[in-house]
């Protein structure tokens, strides 16, 4: 077998020989080195790419930091609907958008109207 600049390509067959072992599994061997140089694509991996490229989704951790909360009270509002948040991921981990949490921010609160 020749390839494009002009060097001998190895076959499978002449690869197995030399290694003691199947020409099948020379194949499989090769076939599993070109699909672990494919990046793998989940849909939790897609959605967390999208929030990541995306500065308006938050963590909670992020939300914490910018209400001056602890995260356990970002998360029992996002549990109560007083802070809406989106669930993504395989594990369900929750992101927020900067808009909700801002508009926490300048909303007056119900204890400064009493």
């Amino acid at each position: 077998m020749a390839s494009n600049n002009g060097k001998r390509e190895i076959s499978y067959a002449e690869i197995a020989r030399k290694l003691g072992i199947s020409r099948e599994r020379v194949r499989q061997i090769a076939l599993r080195q070109r699909l672990n140089k494919q990046p793998k694509v989940t849909i939790g991996s897609k959605i967390n790419e999208v929030a990541n490229h995306m500065d308006t989704m938050l963590t909670t951790r992020e939300v914490a930091r910018i209400l001056n909360l602890h995260i356990n009270t970002v998360r029992r509002w996002s549990n109560q609907g007083i802070l809406r948040a989106y669930r993504v991921g395989s594990r369900g981990d929750r992101r927020f958008i900067r808009q909700d949490v801002e508009n926490l921010l300048t909303k007056p609160s119900e204890a400064s109207r009493g």
